[in-house]
């Protein structure tokens, strides 16, 4: 198995489109297929790019980054 870590804009791009970075995520990461290496520190990282009030203006952002951000936690 891969492993593999997600750069900040992957994450970002992943909550605002559709494309490569969300394919990604959902096929690779949460469907278990690579071994996703994150630390206490990148999480933080994660959270405070996300918590930027200009993501505000796409649609359910901030909702499916408390999703993708748990589901990262919790893929260790």
């Amino acid at each position: 198995m891969h492993k593999v870590i997600l750069d900040t804009n992957v994450v970002i791009s992943a909550l605002i489109q559709y494309g490569a970075p969300y394919k990604i995520i959902n096929e690779f990461v949460l469907e278990n297929k690579i071994h996703l290496c994150i630390s206490k520190d990148l999480v933080a990282e994660y959270i405070n790019v996300i918590s930027r009030p200009k993501f505000s203006r796409y649609t359910d952002f901030f909702r499916l980054a408390e999703l993708l951000i748990a589901d990262c936690r919790y893929s260790k």
